[in-house]
């Protein structure tokens, strides 16, 4: 071949690619015959490519109203074997005052089942769903029965290695506390008399006394009117007025012993109303115990005081103030981070933990083992989930397709509504939020 011919061959080639790659750019990209004003979404490189090499695909044209859905998000369907990967969101047009449409593109050219149940799941990232996701129902059961049964082995001896650790920072701790505790009310006293004298005015004058007074004294004077009659009838009928009237008399005299009426009082408590009172004790208590029953079961007492504490709860000042409080006595208090630090960083402690730690290593690493994997049998594919969510932001939201049950009537998805391509000729299928959550439905592992 002569040099000529091969630049002939050469053009002809790039002429027939670039002519190639034009077509493919401007039959790429999906528009919508909409009336209404909509952003156009161009297709994902792979379903360029996937089109380009003129695969058998069918498209499902979806309504998003929760607007999470975006290109490139893969569809499932579920199988006889589980759940298979069976398309990919091509395009998603933002539509004016409504829901995003979404072209859905499946692998297969096979329509989809009319009657089937479509919808959106999303792994927000939040602790709920990666628990969810590392801790399915029949490992979390699992994994409580190893605790379990650990504790049972191990608890006596745990307990006896880390109890004294925490009784001697308890032991510690507290006067520290109660010192703070005073010193951070005495920096604060004139912001809670301020607040005290608020609350006397607008609770205690206006709320409670009268609650007390309609409330509380009539069930007070219902159940303690006998039994304080009662001894007030004994101790009248003890008492001598003239052993009192003329010690008192005595004591007014010039002469030298003083005191008299008032060591008869202590006399007569200790040898007339003490034995009194004690013979009632019963009448006493069973009085108490019907006034607290009664003060219990008062719906309005409960509501006015329920009322009161919430109000002293939800006040900016008071809640600003004791966080205040709190915050010197315990979190800010070098003292206590000094007790605590002792105690639990002695050569004692740290041999105690020690000993605690070699009975429990071996179920935290079965744990461990557990929940991420190991080097014999790979990454666990729950732990595999959360790092391509958490890491490499994969996988955060996908769609599943469950074909209807073998007793649900057409025209009916699984939850018993009317399909929407049923009931909606010729207008896109509505995602429907997921319920429930579920994991990824695939792993992707290295191998």
């Amino acid at each position: 071949m002569t040099q000529r011919h091969q630049r002939w061959l050469g053009a002809a080639f790039w002429t027939c690619l670039v002519a190639g790659a034009t077509i493919w750019m401007l039959t790429g990209t999906r528009r919508t015959s909409d009336s209404r004003t909509a952003t156009t979404v161009p297709a994902s490189p792979a379903s360029l490519v996937w089109e380009s090499l003129w695969s058998a695909t069918e498209s499902v044209e979806l309504q998003d109203p929760s607007g999470v859905v975006r290109v490139g998000d893969v569809a499932f369907a579920r199988r006889a074997t589980g759940w298979q990967e069976v398309g990919y969101v091509t395009a998603v047009r933002q539509v004016e005052d409504a829901a995003n449409r979404v072209t859905l593109t499946t692998f297969d050219a096979t329509p989809l089942p009319s009657t089937a149940t479509f919808q959106v799941h999303r792994n927000s990232g939040r602790l709920g769903d990666v628990m969810a996701t590392l801790m399915p129902p029949e490992k979390r059961e699992r994994l409580q029965q190893k605790l379990t049964a650990a504790i049972e082995t191990h608890a006596e001896a745990v307990t006896a290695e880390v109890l004294p650790l925490v009784v001697e920072s308890i032991q510690t701790s507290v006067p520290l506390i109660e010192r703070a505790l005073g010193e951070s009310v005495d920096r604060h006293k004139l912001e809670i008399d301020a607040l005290v004298a608020r609350y006397r005015k607008e609770l205690v004058n206006d709320k409670i006394v009268p609650l007390v007074r309609a409330e509380v004294m009539p069930i007070v004077r219902k159940h303690a009117t006998e039994p304080a009659e009662t001894i007030g009838r004994e101790i009248w009928d003890k008492a001598s007025l003239w052993r009192f009237g003329w010690r008192a008399v005595y004591d007014k005299s010039p002469l030298p012993e003083r005191e008299l009426v008032a060591a008869e009082w202590e006399r007569f408590v200790d040898d007339e109303i003490t034995p009194v009172v004690e013979a009632h004790l019963d009448d006493i208590a069973e009085a108490v115990e019907n006034i607290v029953k009664d003060l219990a079961a008062n719906g309005k007492l409960r509501e006015e005081l329920s009322q009161v504490v919430s109000t002293i709860a939800q006040d900016p000042e008071a809640r600003k103030l004791f966080r205040t409080i709190l915050r010197e006595a315990i979190v800010d208090n070098q003292q206590l981070r000094e007790a605590w630090k002792e105690v639990w960083s002695s050569p004692t402690s740290r041999e105690r933990l020690h000993r605690a730690g070699k009975r429990l290593e071996p179920i935290l690493r079965d744990i461990g083992d557990e929940v991420m994997g190991t080097r014999e049998s790979g990454i666990e594919p729950g732990f595999a989930r959360i790092l391509r969510n958490q890491i490499l932001s994969k996988d955060r939201t996908w769609i599943t397709i469950t074909p209807p049950a073998a007793n649900i009537t057409q025209g009916e998805n699984e939850s018993g509504r009317p399909d929407d391509r049923e009931r909606r000729s010729g207008e896109a299928i509505v995602l429907r939020p997921a319920e429930k959550f579920m994991p990824y439905p695939v792993v992707y592992l290295a191998k």
